[in-house]
């Protein structure tokens, strides 16, 4: 949400669920309990996310095939937003540091 501030920034990733904000909890008879949402979230020019979400610039999901190659497609595409779309796959592989 921060980088929305920046009009520069580019967000890459999947929307978010659009559940934010603060919960309080309370007592409903026959001893249920519940919460709900106390306060709203919204973008900085004041756009709402709830049940929205963040919805990013570039969408970009990790799919089976990559995890199961050991990559972070997600991170992927956001060095290419920095390199550029022509910097081949090896190279963006190379800067990302393994955990």
């Amino acid at each position: 949400m921060a980088f929305r501030a920046s009009p520069h920034a580019t967000v890459v990733g999947s929307t978010t669920a659009g559940a934010d904000g603060n919960v309080s909890p309370f007592a409903l008879p026959g001893g249920l309990h519940t919460m709900i949402s106390g306060i709203g979230v919204f973008y900085p020019d004041k756009r709402p996310t709830q049940r929205i979400g963040i919805v990013p610039d570039r969408i970009v999901t990790p799919t089976i095939e990559g995890i199961r190659a050991g990559r972070d497609e997600v991170l992927e595409e956001g060095v290419r937003q920095i390199l550029g779309a022509e910097t081949p796959l090896m190279v963006n592989q190379r800067m990302i540091v393994k955990r």
